[in-house]
């Protein structure tokens, strides 16, 4: 994620996923962020309104599709992340 990139509170739908490997429940799928890196000033996340910041390289999150979420970068430097899709 670029410095100035923000991804507005959302909730996944999944619709290309779903489409593609033929899955008829969002809520059987679950997405994955892994943090690349150590967390920098003004990387951001939330999680059904609680912050996530201060992460270290390789912690993660996940969440269904009714989970809020939004994400943003105002710091100086890009965010790097790996975001898993699949089904459980």
């Amino acid at each position: 994620m670029t410095p100035g990139c923000v991804l507005p509170m959302h909730e996944d739908t999944y619709t290309k996923f779903k489409e593609i490997y033929n899955v008829s429940k969002s809520a059987t799928v679950v997405r994955t962020i892994i943090f690349l890196e150590d967390w920098a000033s003004g990387h951001y996340m939330e999680m059904n309104g609680n912050p996530i910041t201060n992460w270290h390289a390789g912690d993660w999150v996940s969440w269904h599709d009714d989970f809020s979420h939004l994400a943003a970068n105002i710091g100086k430097t890009n965010r790097y992340t790996l975001q898993l899709t699949g089904t459980l």
